[in-house]
């Protein structure tokens, strides 16, 4: 801890095991309690329904309303798989004008800020900004403007990987490749790529998780394409009364709706986290 000098003998009380043992145990009770339980505490009912046996037929079967559920699922997924790639190609450009102050000081300083706009903004709020905004085009796809939504919202978080990455290059070997007769795109592949590869896949995950989660900005921007979370939402809203009630939907169901779509996110982010880690790459 940065106390310096001033206090050698907390700072020593603070090293023991015991001491590192309490920090461990509190961080972990901070984590299970207060984030893991309650954000996994709406799928519980799917234990309930794996009981049963009859809803999870019904599901892996696609009976009934589960056939508009897998739709869904496999909407959510295809479009964050087409939002990352997107966001990767139309991000690094933009990173490296951050990273380099390409039009200086506070040009870059604003930009950077700009950035965040995105971030700052209710996701709703957002998504209903970009439908008044495509509106004027006419015979876009409903697709195309969910595409267009989930890039503008993830946008943000991949620049900031990716820049941040940037940063912490030194320009002093790019600029000595360049003596060499390097190429600006030899020096990317040689010199950038290297060196960002594992920021650029970890930014890659974080877009992709928060286009597969995001709901505000897809409810505003498209009726009638439902993503996973979208569905999962209209669903809760029939069993509280404020929509028509949807026939084979109950606290069963969207419990184990939730638990499918929380285990598959955890899968494939297990199996992205494996395939990226250093020395896999």
């Amino acid at each position: 801890m940065p106390f310096g000098h001033g206090l050698p003998v907390f700072e020593k009380k603070l090293s023991y095991k015991k001491a590192a043992w309490s920090r461990n145990g509190i961080a972990l009770f901070v984590f299970i309690v207060l984030v893991l339980i309650p954000s996994l505490f709406v799928a519980l009912p799917a234990f309930q329904a794996v009981a049963n046996g009859t809803p999870l037929i019904q599901a892996l079967t696609g009976a009934g309303i589960w056939a508009s559920f897998w739709q869904s699922l496999f909407l959510s997924y295809g479009l964050a798989a087409i939002v990352t790639i997107l966001g990767i190609i139309l991000g690094i450009p933009m990173a490296i004008l951050l990273a380099r102050k390409t039009f200086g000081k506070w040009p870059s300083t604003i930009l950077d800020n700009l950035i965040n706009i995105p971030i700052i903004v209710p996701s709703i709020a957002l998504g209903v900004s970009l439908k008044f905004f495509w509106q004027g085009v006419p015979g876009i796809p409903a697709f195309l403007l969910l595409v267009f939504a989930h890039l503008a919202i993830t946008y943000p978080y991949f620049v900031r990987s990716m820049s941040a990455a940037m940063e912490r290059i030194s320009v002093d070997m790019e600029e000595a490749s360049r003596t060499l007769g390097a190429k600006p795109l030899t020096v990317f592949k040689t010199i950038v790529l290297p060196l960002t590869k594992y920021s650029i896949l970890s930014g890659a995950i974080i877009v992709f998780t928060r286009s597969v989660s995001e709901t505000g900005a897809t409810l505003a921007v498209s009726s009638n394409l439902q993503t996973a979370p979208v569905l999962i939402v209209n669903w809760v809203n029939s069993l509280r009364g404020v929509t028509a009630p949807i026939p084979g939907v109950n606290s069963l169901t969207v419990g184990l709706a939730c638990g499918i779509l929380i285990l598959l996110s955890f899968v494939i982010l297990l199996v992205l986290r494996l395939l990226t880690r250093k020395g896999k790459v």
